[in-house]
């Protein structure tokens, strides 16, 4: 690739907020649990008695808070609040087909229900608001407004003059089809037995939830969206978006994303459904009445979030630094063990294990270029401006297939295209954290119809 555009941005030594262990691994259910899509308070009582889960001991905890405290090397870890009140639901009466037809009822769901937050004011001409869209475990809630005051997980990326400005701009995210947040999923009824989907809900793609959202649109009586924005599978719906509605996309953002899955994404993906799939709980998927798959989720988030930062980062923050008097034993002894126990805990406590299941999937089967005799001719559609953010440290999506995306849309006829390559340390939660580089880059983009050619 000619001229690329590249920004460099090491963030190793910027003074950052301290990440803090919890003294305690237990809690209120009522507090955790995602109550809305009708969890049995009953399936959390591993949290307040002997189970399954074994947990560190407590004085481990507090003695790994204390070693964190004091490490110089600090990053902000990215915020993802329980979704219980707050959003907004759209209820669509209408069949709603899905891609894959060997699914249940040949992948017909009867209607749906989408649960989605806002923020910002529809303009009179209704052409200036913008879709978010979201990672694979977000909900809604991207930021805090006034009816959920609680921070968002892009929190300092929305607002007045911020990347997605709301003095300007009208800011839409939707939970996905498949998720656990307020939409249609498979802990949902499903009307035709009163009963709840569990692994009878159909396949989903990444296109079925694109249309998904815009049903959604359709509702909202916006025709023309002034950018559609996305990372990791977010970003997969924004090119989506892009790609399906070429008419109603006025510009096209996505970050540490790709036309297609990485087979090492995939692979990574696939152990974290077998390991959930594994679990003895888990039974086919029918545990809603019963105890939850919660060792199989706490692993699975644990393989996940090895993926989601990067060894560089893990030297520099934690190095082999143990918790002060912990014995050698079987439990965690150094300190990146115990921040995988805490963030596997934590994913324990905010997601299905079965919506895990779909939507990775759905992530693994993501291929614009599939059908089509070229790549080129797969994304000719994506005609708008276009920003494409790759990060240097990404282990899921790496950097090459930013660039081949960049390549194959300009071959394709596309010349408005901009790549930003970040070298960033945090790997492919970089969206999440580098507020200054990713959101100038994605401010300029959405601002301003001049996009700088490649």
């Amino acid at each position: 690739m000619t001229a690329v555009s590249v920004m460099r941005r090491n963030m190793a030594h910027r003074a950052l907020p301290t990440y803090q262990a919890p003294s305690s691994t237990t809690g209120a259910p009522s507090q955790d649990v995602p109550s809305h899509v009708g969890y049995p308070e009953s399936n959390y009582a591993y949290l307040t008695r002997p189970g399954p889960y074994m947990p560190p001991l407590e004085e481990e905890h507090d003695a790994c808070g204390a070693v964190l405290s004091n490490i110089a090397q600090q990053v902000p870890e990215p915020t993802y609040v329980t979704v219980n009140k707050g959003y907004n639901v759209f209820t669509s009466e209408e069949p709603f087909q899905c891609d894959i037809t060997h699914n249940p009822n040949g992948g017909l769901l009867s209607g749906l229900q989408i649960a989605y937050e806002t923020w910002g004011e529809l303009n009179a001409k209704r052409d200036n608001a913008i879709l978010l869209h979201t990672g694979l475990s977000a909900s809604s809630h991207a930021a805090a407004h006034p009816n959920h005051d609680a921070p968002g997980w892009w929190e300092k990326f929305i607002g007045p003059g911020k990347a997605l400005d709301t003095d300007k701009f009208f800011i839409i995210c939707s939970n996905n089809l498949g998720g656990c947040y307020g939409t249609t999923g498979p802990a949902h009824i499903n009307p035709a037995d009163g009963e709840r989907y569990a692994m009878r809900f159909p396949l989903v793609t990444v296109q079925d939830m694109v249309r998904a959202q815009f049903r959604l649109l359709d509702h909202l009586g916006i025709h023309r969206l002034h950018a559609s924005v996305g990372s990791s599978l977010g970003g997969m719906q924004s090119l989506t978006a892009a790609a399906l509605f070429p008419e109603r996309v006025n510009s096209c953002v996505s970050i540490s994303a790709a036309h297609r899955a990485h087979p090492t994404a995939i692979a990574l993906r696939y152990m974290q459904r077998r390991i959930i799939m594994s679990d003895p709980h888990w039974a086919g998927g029918n545990y809603y009445d019963n105890t939850f798959p919660v060792v199989g989720m706490k692993h699975a988030r644990e393989v996940a979030t090895i993926s989601y930062r990067s060894g560089p980062e893990w030297s520099d923050r934690f190095d082999r630094q143990r918790i002060e008097g912990a014995k050698h034993s079987f439990q965690p002894e150094f300190l990146i063990e115990t921040y995988l126990d805490h963030q596997g805990t934590q994913a324990c406590l905010r997601y299905d294990p079965n919506s895990l299941l779909y939507i990775s999937k759905a992530m693994d089967l993501f291929d614009l270029t599939e059908g089509f005799a070229t790549p080129e001719e797969a994304l000719e559609r994506i005609g708008c401006p276009t920003l494409v953010i790759g990060v240097q440290s990404d282990l899921l999506f790496p950097v090459s297939q930013q660039q081949e995306l960049v390549r194959l849309l300009r071959r394709s006829g596309n010349r408005r295209v901009t790549y930003f390559e970040l070298d960033a340390l945090y790997g492919h939660d970089t969206f999440l954290i580098d507020v200054q580089t990713v959101g100038a880059a994605v401010k300029g983009h959405i601002e301003h119809s001049a996009v700088t050619d490649i």
